[in-house]
C-alpha cells in the first residue's frame, strides 16, 4: 500500500504517538481487532497492520454479525473475511441473533449488540492464553464527544463526563483522538473501500440522535468542539485521579476495615471537605461491592445523611450491603444472607419470613427470559427498593402502584375494588418496602417494582406456602400458614 502522500503518514504518526503515550501494547503481545467493515474499523485495522513492525505485536480479527440486517450483514462479513485473507491474518466471524437476545434479556438492541460483541471478544481472547492480549475497538473523536453528551444528558459525575478512556483493562482504542473526517480522508487517499451500515442513518438509537442532530450544531459553533471536549475529558480524568488519591489518604485517617465491612469514624470524617467525603464513600462502596456499577449519587447522599441520624438507623444498599448508624459513626456491612437484609418492624415477622425464600440475582443475563409467571414466585427490580423489604400484614397508609405511569392507589381501596372480604384482608401477607406494597401475596405486585429493560438486579421471592398449580386464591395458601410445599434454598452466599 503506497503511503507516499504526507497526509497519509499524519494519521499513522498520530495513532502511533497515541498508542505509545498510553502504552497500549508491548512486544510479543497479540491484538484482537473488532472489525465491522465500516470506515472506522477498517481504518483501525490498516493502522494496526502498518504499526505491527513498530510495536512487535500480532494481529487477528473478530467480526460480529448481529442477525439484524439480513443479506447486507452477510455481505459485510464476506468483505471483512476477504480483506483479512488478502492481508494474511486470521479472521473469526461470530453470528448472533441480537433482537432475540435483546427481547430475552429486556434490553435495547443497541445494548444487546454491545454485550454480545464483548462476549465474542472475551471468547476469542481465550485462544491466546499465556500471552498479553489487547482488544482493539475503533472509537474515534466524535464517538468520544457523543458519549460525553449522552452521559451528561442521562445524569453523571466526573467519571461519566470523562467519557471513553483510551485504555480500559484489556480494551484499547488506537483512533480515539482521530476524527471521522481524518478517517474517511485517509481511506480515500489509500484507495481502501469499506462497508456502510444503513442503521447508522436511523435516529431510532439515542446515540444516532446525538450524532445527527446535536453534534452538528456544536460543530457549527466550533468545528474543533470534539477535540476540545476530549481535552476537557482528559482534565476530568486527572481531577478524578487526584480526588481518588486524596480519598485514599483520608480513608487511612477515618476508616477501620472490618471482616464484614468498614467503620467510618464520624468526627474525622466530618472534618473532610465535602467533595472528599463523597469520593471516599463512593470508593468504599465500590471496594465492598467489587464493582462501581449501579452505585449512584443517591446512595452516597443517603450515607451522608445517616451520619446525622440516631444510633441504630440503617439503610439498604446495592450488592447486599447495608449501612448502620453506630455510636462512633457509620458502619457499612456486607450481608451474608439475604434474610438478614430484611427489615422486621414486628416481632412476628420472623415467623412470617420463614415461609418465604429470597434470592438476589446479580447477573440477570440468563434470567430475563425466565421471569416467573407463577402465582407464588415473583420477581422485582431490586434497586428500586428504597427502605429494605419485609413480610407483614397491612398497616394504615399502605399503597401500591397500579399502572406503568406511576399511578398509585391506597391498599384499602384496592382490596375493596377486588371484593376481598373484610375478614380476609387482615390476614393477607404483604411484601412491603416501607408503606409501598411490593406484592399482595396471591394477588398482584406493584407496577413500580416490575422488571424492565433498565433492571440490573432482580429480587426473586417465593412464598413456600402457596401451590403454583392452584388457580384460585381460596383457602389460607396466601395467609401465612405453609402447606408443606418444598422451598428453594434462599442462601445467597
Amino acid at each position: 500500500m503506497d503511503h507516499n502522500n504526507e497526509r497519509d503518514f499524519q494519521l499513522l504518526r498520530q495513532a502511533e504517538s497515541f498508542m505509545r503515550q498510553h502504552q497500549m501494547t508491548e512486544p510479543g503481545s497479540h491484538v484482537i481487532a473488532g472489525v465491522s467493515g465500516g470506515a472506522d474499523s477498517i481504518c483501525m485495522l490498516l493502522v494496526l497492520l502498518q504499526l505491527r513492525d513498530v510495536f512487535k505485536y500480532e494481529v487477528s480479527v473478530v467480526h460480529v454479525e448481529h442477525g439484524i440486517r439480513g443479506e447486507a450483514a452477510h455481505k459485510d462479513a464476506a468483505f471483512v473475511s476477504s480483506f483479512c485473507r488478502a492481508s494474511g491474518i486470521e479472521c473469526h466471524i461470530r453470528h448472533f441473533q441480537v433482537p432475540e437476545y435483546a427481547r430475552a434479556h429486556g434490553m435495547s438492541e443497541e445494548e444487546a449488540g454491545r454485550c454480545l460483541r464483548y462476549q465474542a471478544f472475551a471468547e476469542e481472547k481465550k485462544r491466546f492464553f499465556g500471552k498479553m492480549v489487547r482488544i482493539a475497538v475503533a472509537h474515534n473523536l466524535e464517538d468520544h464527544a457523543e458519549t460525553m453528551l449522552f452521559h451528561l444528558a442521562r445524569g453523571t459525575g466526573i467519571q461519566g463526563l470523562a467519557s471513553i478512556a483510551p485504555v480500559r483493562g484489556d480494551i484499547i482504542r488506537p483512533l480515539l483522538q482521530v476524527s471521522r473526517v481524518q478517517i474517511e480522508t485517509y481511506l480515500s487517499q489509500v484507495g481502501q473501500t469499506f462497508c456502510t451500515d444503513a442503521t447508522n442513518a436511523s435516529d431510532a438509537y439515542s446515540r444516532n440522535q446525538i450524532r445527527h442532530q446535536i453534534l452538528p450544531v456544536l460543530l457549527d459553533v466550533n468545528d474543533r468542539a470534539p477535540e476540545h471536549m476530549y481535552q476537557t475529558a482528559q482534565q476530568l480524568r486527572e481531577i478524578d485521579g487526584y480526588l481518588k488519591k486524596q480519598a485514599n489518604e483520608a480513608r487511612k485517617i477515618c476508616c477501620t476495615m472490618r471482616t464484614e465491612g468498614v467503620e467510618i469514624e464520624k468526627e474525622s470524617f466530618l472534618r473532610l471537605e465535602p467533595v472528599i467525603q463523597k469520593e471516599l464513600l463512593r470508593g468504599l462502596l465500590g471496594t465492598l461491592a467489587g464493582s462501581g456499577k449501579d452505585l449512584t449519587r443517591e446512595h452516597v447522599r443517603q450515607l451522608l445523611e445517616l451520619f446525622e441520624k440516631q444510633n441504630g438507623r440503617q439503610i439498604q444498599l446495592p450488592y447486599r450491603m447495608k449501612a448502620v448508624r453506630v455510636y462512633s459513626g457509620v458502619e457499612i456491612r456486607r450481608i451474608k444472607n439475604v434474610e438478614n437484609a430484611v427489615n422486621r418492624p414486628e416481632e412476628h415477622t420472623d415467623d412470617l419470613q420463614k415461609q418465604f425464600s429470597f434470592r438476589i440475582i446479580d447477573d440477570i443475563s440468563e434470567h430475563m427470559s425466565q421471569i416467573s409467571k407463577k402465582k407464588y414466585t415473583k420477581c422485582f427490580d431490586y434497586d428500586k427498593i428504597k427502605h429494605g423489604f419485609c413480610v407483614r400484614n397491612r398497616q394504615p397508609g399502605d399503597y401500591l402502584a397500579i399502572n406503568a405511569s406511576g399511578g398509585c392507589q391506597k391498599l384499602k381501596k384496592y382490596l375493596v375494588n377486588e371484593k376481598i372480604p373484610a375478614e380476609e384482608r387482615e390476614r393477607l401477607l404483604l411484601l412491603a418496602d416501607g408503606a409501598h406494597i411490593m406484592w399482595i401475596v396471591g394477588y398482584r405486585i406493584s407496577s413500580y417494582y416490575k422488571v424492565d429493560g433498565q433492571t440490573r438486579r432482580i429480587l426473586e421471592v417465593t412464598f413456600c406456602g402457596g401451590r403454583e398449580d392452584e388457580g384460585t386464591n381460596s383457602g389460607n395458601d396466601f395467609r401465612g400458614r405453609s402447606k408443606g410445599t418444598n422451598c428453594r434454598d434462599c442462601s445467597t452466599d
